[in-house]
């Protein structure tokens, strides 16, 4: 920004001087010349677009309806020198996250107190029908005269109109578990994050913190949280709204009654409600949800903490590696998706050095000449078609499909949710049924969709496609394809594929 501070911002905004920063954007202390008070300003540090500006006005709007003292005031919106800007009411305050790291952990009465405060807080949106989603202690302002303010409604959703929002936005060592998943999250995942705030306040480290982001989202899924040990008369409360399923957390009024109670000296219990497991289900057919994944591979190209997420435990995976199917079986994909055989077919041949250790038994590993390289099972066959690389079982039954392209977005999800309504447009997918679509969450951005579609009156194909941002000017698109009769038994070999993908160093 260009000498901003000896310009009046929309008018009227002086801007005094930066007093936080954060990924999207910057924070000023700034005096409204009109009104003579001292504001806070928000300013979007990227340059503003049609959907960066509906998402301001978001945030404003979910904040703006919010009329409690625990919520920042907005009090405008400004367009100017290429960005938005949001101003606020000036609280004068740290962080929790800034006090807990320059004082050290709170003491467990002085976090129920904070907490009391911020439950009050979130108590007023969810009534007024915002989600905040983003609660952590980064967000929890402390006032010199103890005032506790939750701010920063960027991620806020408001009832249906907004529930397009990105779920992979959002601090992962906060986020509730639910919100890594296609279900619709509610207030019980605001409580999660508060939960894991009111942890990280009494015991100084979140309660799934890891060595990495990676590492903190598979404890966050399948672990509990680490046991408190500062959290005295808290702990009950804390790992109750800690609980993976949204159903087993205390309601909003049960949480504010032990808050209360610790404020007041007691150490009330709270054991949470009887766990009834649920009747048994089949295992659907839909996405599994894997942390390590391609991200594991893709660290090898420079994708450091890249990371995927999905809703509570994984599925069980299939142990075995599966054999291609005989040259006898009648392929089940239909003819626009099967590849790897054909007039440009081409036997794919294994690297001799650089191969990574811990294949499967029976795969090799290969380098393809446009720059990236993967594992497969030996005897595919490879064939290209324009900016694809497709790769295939001898018996045509599935299918691997490579596509680097330049397409890097920070809105994942709004790309395939594009593309389903561009094809169905189209008539692309005859008989369509959605499975799934969701956010995957890497460190870049990156987002599956899986469906089902009907190319004739016998053939039903299962697709699975994935969009993942290897850096900040590549990208590739992944696609697995089979016969529906043939997705639950090829699942290992998806499973390998997608983990094992990496571009080459």
């Amino acid at each position: 920004m260009t000498d901003t501070t000896h310009h009046l911002l929309g008018g009227r905004y002086r801007l005094l001087e930066m007093i936080g920063t954060g990924g999207m954007g910057r924070v000023w202390r700034a005096h409204d010349q009109l009104l003579l008070r001292d504001v806070a300003v928000k300013e979007i540090t990227v340059a503003s677009t049609a959907l960066l500006a509906a998402q301001t006005m978001r945030e404003a709007r979910a904040a703006a309806r919010l009329d409690h003292p625990g919520v920042v005031q907005v009090f405008d919106v400004v367009w100017q020198h290429d960005r938005s800007w949001i101003v606020m009411e000036y609280v004068n305050s740290r962080s929790l996250h800034e006090v807990v790291r320059t004082d050290g952990p709170r003491a467990p009465r002085e976090v129920a107190r904070i907490g009391v405060q911020v439950l009050a807080a979130l108590r007023a949106a969810h009534s007024a029908g915002v989600l905040h989603r983003d609660v952590k202690p980064h967000n929890v302002l402390l006032g010199p005269d103890g005032r506790v303010v939750l701010s920063d409604f960027g991620l806020a959703t408001i009832g249906e109109q907004d529930g397009g929002v990105d779920p992979r936005l959002g601090s992962p060592h906060y986020i509730a578990p639910e919100r890594l998943g296609p279900a619709v999250a509610g207030p019980p995942a605001d409580l999660f994050s508060l939960g894991a705030t009111l942890y990280a306040a009494v015991e100084g480290r979140a309660p799934f913190a890891r060595g990495d982001v990676d590492a903190s989202l598979r404890a966050l899924l399948d672990d509990p949280p680490d046991p408190p040990r500062r959290a005295g008369p808290l702990s009950g409360i804390i790992l109750g709204l800690l609980a993976k399923d949204p159903a087993d957390r205390p309601h909003a009024a049960e949480t504010e009654s032990v808050l209360r109670a610790v404020v007041a000296g007691h150490n009330p219990p709270w054991r949470g409600r009887a766990a009834v497991p649920p009747p048994p289900s089949r295992r659907p057919p839909g996405r599994r949800y894997v942390v390590a994944g391609i991200a594991a591979a893709l660290l090898a190209t420079g994708g450091a903490g890249a990371y995927a997420a999905g809703a509570h435990r994984p599925p069980p995976q299939p142990s075995a590696i599966l054999r291609p199917s005989g040259p006898s079986v009648a392929p089940s994909v239909a003819p626009a998706d099967r590849c790897g055989f054909g007039v440009d077919a081409e036997p794919v041949v294994a690297a001799t050095t650089g191969v990574p250790a811990g294949l499967p038994k029976g795969w090799i590993w290969f380098r393809d000449p446009t720059g990236f390289s993967l594992a497969l099972p030996a005897g595919w066959q490879r064939s290209t078609t324009g900016n694809e690389v497709c790769f295939g079982d001898p018996a045509g039954r599935r299918a691997f499909t490579v596509n680097m392209i330049a397409v890097v977005t920070r809105q994942p999800l709004a790309y395939w949710q594009n593309r389903e309504k561009a094809e169905l447009a189209a008539g692309a997918l005859p008989g369509y049924r959605r499975i799934s679509m969701g956010v995957l969450l890497f460190k870049r951005g990156a987002a599956d969709w899986e469906y089902t579609y009907r190319p004739d009156s016998d053939t039903t194909v299962h697709v699975r496609r994935l969009l993942a941002a290897v850096s900040g000017s590549r990208s590739y698109l992944l696609r697995w394809t089979a016969g529906d009769p043939d997705w639950t038994s090829g699942l290992g070999q998806q499973r390998q594929l997608m983990d094992l993908f990496a571009s080459a160093p």
